[in-house]
Formats: C-alpha cells, structure tokens, sequence
C-alpha cells in the first residue's frame, strides 16, 4: 500500500474515475474533499485496484486523520483487504485518527438512514405533519446566498456544529456542485419563500445535505414536506434517498417517520501521537470545556 497526495487535477480526475466506477458514495469525491477537508491523500493498494481517501489535518507538526464537517464517513473502495493490513498502513502515516468509516470497517458502529423505492410508508405522525402542510407548494431553483442567509439566522449557534466556520465549508460544498448534481427544493406559501434544502444526486443515490424553514413553516409540517418532495424526487429516478442520518434520536425518528431503515458505519480512532502533544491536547480539551 503506499500514499498519494492529492495535490494535482490528473490525481483528483483519476481518482473521481475510480469512485464512479465502483458506485462509491459522494464523500469519496474530489469536489466533496476539496470543499470540506484541510487536506487529503488517498491510500491506494499496491495494485492500484483498491483505495481510500484520508482527510487529514495538521496541529503541532502531528497529522491527524479526521472526518471533514459534512461529510459522514470515508470508505475502502474497490478490491477488499484485511482490516489489519488497512488499519496498519493507516497508522504508519498518520498519528492520529478520529475517523468514521463506511465499507472495509466493521468496527464501533453509528447509523444513518435511507429509504430504498418502494419503502416509503408514513406513519402517523408524518401523516399529521403533511395535513398541516397542504398549504404550502415545493418549486425547484438554486439561490445558495439566500438559502445561506435563512440556514445562518436559524441554525447558527442553535444546532451543535453549525457555525461560520462551517457554514463556510457548506457554501464552498454546495457551489462546487451548483448547476451540476446540486438541487434546491423551496417551500413557498403564496410565492412567500419560506425555506428550503439541498439534495446532491448521484447515480444511484440522492444525498440530503442540509436545510431548514422558518419557524412558523417548520410548526405547519414545512420540513416534512421538502422530505416528502425529496423523497418522491429520488423514487422517481429508481435511486435511494440518502437522509444524511443520524445518530442524534430525534432526528433518527425523524428519518424514521418515513418508514427510513438504519444502516450501520463505523468509528475509528486511536492517538499515537508524542507523549508532549497528548499532554498538551488534554491541557487544551479542559480549557475548552470549561
């Protein structure tokens, strides 16, 4: 196994041939890891028949293997390896690793959700939700400025995570897929634009990214039925609706409303780092926390 930087558009091109080629997710992207990594190399396997992107940062002349904002898990694309083989030729590079992971990895496990065509089944709730909803009508069209505005009003510094710093890394994600796999569903109440979200589509997959409503629309079943509108958007092409997942529980229900199933990922994470950095990390994390 060795290590290729991706550091120039022959690599990222040969490297967006494999992913499409192997039907691998959206986060193996080069336009994905570019928009929302500091950096990234990819782990190629000796024959170059397999391969792993590795988003990384730098703190303290230490490289730390990390999962990017926005972006769920990286994934062994390709021929399968050992888990030991994989995992040792990761630690030979990098330190440091705090890193969820897709196909390769059967190790501690989180979910996301999806729902395949054919499986939407609304409960009850969900069915309350889109009566309330009847109201409002979902159009299709790209405003990323004004969808940035609603998503930095009503979730920045409400929703863990989200701040500008990450709505930051959001705008750059969303406008390096504009007018390609992007597609903005809004919700408008007598040509009032009330909110909105973002799916990216792929060729067997449409991906929720990130959206929101006003709060008067979310308490009338708004989001319920951009889900909804989404969900009927992917069927129709034959494709799974990705929900974004999650393993926060109210969100999971959410999901779950719409007759969504559970599939499992995982989380590796290990800290080899010198005795000196680890020490100044805790120092770090207790300040921080208090």
């Amino acid at each position: 196994m060795h290590f290729v930087n991706a550091d120039s558009i022959e690599i990222k091109t040969k490297w967006d041939g494999f992913v499409s080629s192997q039907n691998a997710s959206v986060f193996s992207e080069s336009i994905y890891l570019d928009a929302t990594a500091e950096n990234w190399s990819i782990l190629y396997s000796d024959d170059l028949k397999s391969g792993m992107a590795c988003p990384y940062v730098v703190k303290g002349g230490v490289k730390i293997l990390v999962t990017p904002f926005f972006n769920r898990f990286m994934e062994w694309i390709g021929e399968p390896v050992s888990e030991q083989k994989l995992m040792e030729a990761l630690k030979s590079e990098f330190p440091v690793a705090d890193l969820q992971v897709g196909r390769g990895f059967l190790l501690n496990q989180r979910i996301y959700q999806k729902l395949a065509p054919g499986n939407l089944k609304l409960n009850q709730q969900a069915k309350r939700s889109l009566n309330k909803s009847t109201e409002f009508v979902v159009k299709q069209g790209e405003n990323i400025p004004e969808m940035m505005r609603l998503l930095q009003s009503e979730l920045q510094n409400r929703i863990h995570g989200i701040n500008a710093q990450t709505l930051a890394i959001l705008e750059k994600l969303v406008t390096g897929y504009q007018g390609k796999r992007l597609v903005q569903l809004n919700l408008l109440h007598e040509n009032t634009w009330l909110g909105g979200i973002w799916i990216l589509e792929t060729d067997s997959t449409i991906l929720y990214l990130k959206g929101t409503t006003n709060e008067d629309a979310k308490k009338s079943g708004g989001m319920y039925k951009l889900i909804l509108h989404a969900i009927e958007y992917a069927h129709s092409r034959e494709k799974i609706f990705d929900f974004g997942g999650s393993n926060v529980e109210s969100v999971r229900r959410f999901n779950l409303n719409f007759g969504a199933e559970d599939v499992v990922y995982s989380q590796i994470s290990w800290n080899n780092a010198p005795f000196w950095w680890r020490t100044l990390k805790m120092i770090r994390d207790k300040w921080i926390k208090k």
